[in-house]
């Protein structure tokens, strides 16, 4: 049934979820392996897809530092002092590169529930829990735009990029998960995605 799995490159967006400074940088409080590593890579495909008029989507993590907005599991932790993508700090901004030139967070706009817009058709959204869909208006976003497939990318594969992934499945989405420009996948990853028609590819062959 590839015909009505099969990502449409034509009408796709790129979701890129999580490239923070904490998670992505070395002096980052939670950096997830591989992050940095494949941040051109990542910046480059954001590119590509900008320059073809597709959508991009930025969706980051923010958490208040009396973590009160945070997962039950992170909760007690960020209660305690632990600083973790903290609102207005170096580590909530998307790593360097990979938004527009001169494009800064709107935080109080992100944490009110609106996307912020970037461009024609890039926005920064924040998500509250795993998935970027849960509690975020990116499906009414995406819809919008008239996508109707999404490349998925960013960090951390075991936890947002996985939740994020299985409810575009979900929501009917032809998904695509950009191997190269994913932190913590693997080949059993690669495999159980295939299993459920997600497509796994890496980034430089997309558009040929």
């Amino acid at each position: 049934m590839k015909e009505l799995t099969e990502p449409d490159m034509g009408a796709c967006a790129l979701v890129i979820v999580d490239m923070q400074n904490d998670f992505v940088r070395p002096e980052g409080s939670m950096v997830t392996q591989g992050a940095e590593a494949m941040l051109p890579d990542l910046v480059a495909l954001a590119n590509r897809f900008r320059e073809r008029g597709l959508p991009v989507v930025h969706v980051v993590r923010l958490y208040e530092q009396d973590g009160s907005n945070a997962d039950l599991c992170r909760r007690e932790r960020l209660a305690a002092g632990e600083r973790l993508v903290v609102p207005g700090t170096w580590g909530a901004s998307v790593a360097e590169g990979l938004l527009p030139r001169g494009a800064r967070q709107d935080e109080e706009l992100l944490l009110a529930g609106r996307p912020q817009p970037l461009g024609e058709r890039e926005f920064l959204l924040y998500k509250p829990r795993w998935s970027a869909f849960f509690g975020t208006r990116l499906h009414g976003l995406l819809q919008d735009l008239g996508v109707g497939s999404v490349a998925v990318a960013g960090t951390w594969y075991p936890n947002c990029i996985h939740a994020t992934i299985y409810d575009a499945a979900a929501l009917d989405y032809r998904v695509l998960a950009v191997r190269d420009c994913i932190a913590g996948i693997t080949e059993k990853d690669c495999v159980d995605l295939g299993r459920v028609c997600v497509r796994v590819a890496g980034s430089g062959g997309l558009f040929q």
